[in-house]
């Protein structure tokens, strides 16, 4: 396990993705060097964590990295069992649309728009052809 402490640049509720911010995430690169940014994940990524509580923007946290194969995060949509899921725009999971990114895993059970739900990480691009037959248009649950 790895362990550091970083600083929040944004808000970011329980349960959602989080990206590393850059040198310059504040416009201020000599506290930059010294300093790992953390960010809502942004559609289309692959997230580098996952949170476990609430965020506050500005604070420092202390980061531990457990190698979880499985994930708890949040959903933006309703979603099946076994779908391949990436990252929306606010750090929530939908649905895998091959030319709006990579997938970075896949669900282990059903949930509804706002549910959490297990992600099992598996990262990865569709082959071109299953492209086609490969979205999911977040329909009702029965």
């Amino acid at each position: 396990m790895a362990t550091f402490k970083a600083k929040v640049l944004n808000d970011i509720p329980a349960n959602r993705l989080v990206g590393l911010g850059g040198v310059n995430s504040e416009g201020n690169p000599e506290e930059g060097w010294e300093t790992i940014y953390l960010k809502p994940s942004e559609l289309g990524w692959i997230p580098d964590l996952v949170t476990t509580a609430d965020l506050e923007e500005g604070s420092f946290v202390n980061v531990n990295i457990t190698n979880k194969p499985a994930w708890k995060v949040e959903a933006s949509q309703n979603l099946p069992a076994g779908t391949l899921v990436m990252c929306d725009v606010d750090g929530r999971v939908k649905s895998y649309i091959p030319d709006q990114g990579n997938h970075f895993g896949y669900t282990t059970h059903s949930v509804k728009a706002g549910e959490v739900v297990e992600i099992v990480r598996k990262y990865g691009q569709m082959p071109q052809e299953q492209v086609d037959g490969s979205t999911f248009d977040g329909g009702e649950l029965t």
